[in-house]
């Protein structure tokens, strides 16, 4: 019998870099056209803080700019809350659909 759940991959044990890491700058656009500044990233997904609210379950594009390099990453909205009340701030997790490079360098598996 096959079984009922897709196996879950536990994003928590990859390396994360604060803000966009050497690569990328702190700044980030949430399509479409949301500013968000980068709390961290990984390969696998970023943390993001925003003045407005992400709807979880969302599909989205994620624009990154590094000095003179930039990046469209595909996802999903996995989760969003309240951080700061005055004024409101959000953490929202934005999972990658593909694995992208970090720091210049490949991020396999962790």
């Amino acid at each position: 019998m096959a079984p009922v759940a897709p196996e879950l991959i536990d994003r928590r044990g990859g390396r994360r870099v604060t803000g966009g890491g050497s690569r990328f700058g702190v700044a980030a656009v949430v399509r479409p056209g949301q500013a968000v500044v980068l709390v961290n990233i990984s390969s696998r997904g970023a943390l993001v803080e925003s003045g407005r609210r992400l709807r979880p379950g969302v599909r989205t594009e994620l624009h990154l700019c590094g000095s003179g390099t930039g990046m469209r990453v595909h996802g999903r909205v996995e989760r969003c809350r309240v951080v700061r009340l005055d004024p409101v701030r959000y953490h929202g997790v934005i999972v990658f659909d593909d694995l992208i490079e970090i720091d210049g360098r490949a991020q396999g598996s962790g």
